[in-house]
């Protein structure tokens, strides 16, 4: 049973704290991204705070009336930190390019962000974008940005948690073969974005 339990920790907690200690603040997804864990106060994170954090993990998925304490956190405070960060007094920062992009790196993605570059399988639906508000839009783009995160169930969790009351009141059409919670979110934020442009190019 310990030694059970003693694993499921290591699985869920350990990955997270073994490369944040050792890789400066930073997981495989992170690195990738361009997204680092620092102290507040701007030095480097610790053992002992990232284990805080991430054993915080838990109560950040809890389930909540809407969406969840943990991404509840995010969109309230200022710079986005899950309650882990709060507890350990820690910050995600977006580390800078090294050098400008080029004009292919600028016009490669939909979507300039590299957090909101699409990894999901695309979903094509056609349905009314005009109602889905700027909150819901902020709400998906959070997400998104912060997904690399989340373990894999949660984050899937959580993509259902946020899409589903935005496939309620958009009522697409798609192919249910291809439909996933998260490639329709990645759509509808880009599709959203593309609308933004045209309206300001007119």
């Amino acid at each position: 049973m310990a030694i059970g339990t003693l694993f499921t920790f290591l699985i869920l907690f350990g990955y997270f704290i073994l490369f944040e200690t050792f890789w400066n603040g930073q997981t495989p997804g992170k690195r990738l991204m361009k997204l680092r864990v620092i102290q507040d106060d701007g030095r480097p994170i610790t053992f002992f705070s990232s284990l805080a954090r991430n054993v915080i993990r838990g109560a950040d998925i809890m389930p909540f009336p809407f969406y969840s304490i943990g991404l509840i956190s995010v969109f309230t405070s200022a710079r986005a930190r899950r309650l882990g960060d709060f507890v350990a007094n820690t910050v995600v920062i977006k580390e800078r390019e090294s050098e400008a992009p080029t004009f292919e790196d600028i016009f490669e993605h939909e979507i300039i962000d590299s957090a909101l570059r699409r990894i999901a399988p695309a979903v094509d639906f056609h349905g009314d974008m005009s109602v889905v508000s700027p909150s819901e839009i902020l709400a998906v783009e959070t997400f998104l940005r912060r997904r690399y995160d989340i373990p894999e169930q949660p984050r899937m969790w959580l993509a259902w948690r946020i899409a589903a009351p935005l496939v309620e009141k958009i009522r697409p059409s798609y192919q249910p073969e291809s439909f996933n919670f998260e490639g329709f979110l990645e759509e509808l934020l880009a599709r959203y974005h593309a609308q933004a442009r045209y309206r300001s190019e007119r």
